[in-house]
C-alpha cells in the first residue's frame, strides 16, 4: 500500500493553520481537562481522532487521491479508499494520540491496575504449562509451540500508535493458521474460530506483554470505525475474548 505518501499528503493539511489551530486547540484542552478517569479521556480521545479522520477523508479526498494516483495510477477502488483511510489514520492518530498518551497512561492505568496485576500472575502461571493446559486440542498442538506468532505479538510494545499495534496484532494472528497448515500438511480442515480462540490465548501468554489490560482497552477502543466489520474487526473482538478468558483463569 501507498500509505507513506498519503500520510505526509494528510501531514501537509494538517499543517495549514486552520487544522493546526484546531489540533493545538484539542490537544490543550484535553492535557488541561480533569477527566474522572482514564476511560472517560480514552473516549474522548476517540472521538477527536474518529470525527477528524471522517472529516479528512471526505474533505480532501480528491488531494489525497491524486497523491496516490499519480504513484499508482491503475489501482482498484476500494484499494484506494482503504490507502487513504490508513494514511489519515495514521497521521491523525499522530497528532493527537502522540502527545495526550502519557496522560492518558497515567490516568487508565489507575483505573486497571488490579486487573494488569491479576493478568500478570496468570500469564506467568500459564507461560510454564503446555499447550493443551489452555486448551489447545491434541491434534492441534504445534511442534514449534507457535513460535513465529509469539514472536510477532511479543513486539507489539516496539510500536507507538494505535493503528501500528494493531497491525502487529494483526500480523501475529494471520501467523496462526500459516503455522498450522505447514505444520500439519495431511489435514485438510481449516481452524474454525472456537479452534482459533484458545491458540491465540497460549500466543498471548507466551508474548509476555506487560501491559496486556491497557493494551486491550486502548486498540478495542481505537480500533479504526471503517475496519469494525473487516478482518479487523474480527481480531481485535477476538483479542479482546482472549484477554477475558485469561482473567478468568484460576492458575495459582
Amino acid at each position: 500500500l501507498d500509505v507513506p505518501a498519503a500520510q505526509v499528503a494528510t501531514h501537509q493539511v494538517l499543517a495549514l493553520p486552520a487544522f493546526d489551530a484546531v489540533l493545538g486547540d484539542i490537544v490543550a484542552t484535553a492535557r488541561a481537562h480533569d477527566f474522572d478517569g482514564g476511560n472517560e479521556m480514552l473516549q474522548k480521545m476517540k472521538q477527536y481522532i474518529d470525527h477528524l479522520q471522517a472529516a479528512l477523508v471526505e474533505g480532501c479526498a480528491d488531494f489525497l487521491q491524486a497523491v496516490v494516483l499519480r504513484r499508482r495510477p491503475r489501482i482498484p477502488a476500494d484499494d484506494l479508499d482503504a490507502i487513504l483511510s490508513a494514511a489519515v489514520r495514521r497521521q491523525v492518530e499522530t497528532e493527537i494520540f502522540v502527545p495526550l498518551m502519557d496522560k492518558l497512561h497515567e490516568l487508565l492505568n489507575r483505573e486497571i491496575d488490579a486487573e494488569e496485576r491479576a493478568l500478570r500472575r496468570t500469564c506467568a502461571a500459564a507461560r510454564g504449562r503446555p499447550q493443551s493446559a489452555l486448551g489447545i486440542p491434541i491434534e492441534h498442538i504445534s511442534p514449534s509451540s507457535w513460535e513465529s506468532a509469539i514472536y510477532q505479538l511479543a513486539n507489539v510494545g516496539s510500536y507507538t500508535l494505535p493503528c501500528d499495534k494493531l497491525d502487529a496484532l494483526l500480523a501475529a494472528a494471520r501467523e496462526i493458521p500459516q503455522i498450522y497448515r505447514a505444520e500439519h500438511p495431511d489435514v485438510d480442515d481449516h481452524l474454525g474460530a472456537d479452534d482459533f480462540l484458545p491458540i491465540f490465548i497460549y500466543v498471548l501468554v507466551q508474548a509476555d506483554i506487560p501491559d496486556l489490560k491497557y493494551l486491550q482497552t486502548v486498540l478495542c477502543t481505537l480500533c479504526d470505525p471503517d475496519k469494525r466489520l473487516s478482518e479487523t474487526g474480527y481480531y481485535v473482538a477476538t483479542f479482546e475474548a482472549a484477554v477475558q478468558h485469561i482473567m478468568d483463569l484460576h492458575l495459582w
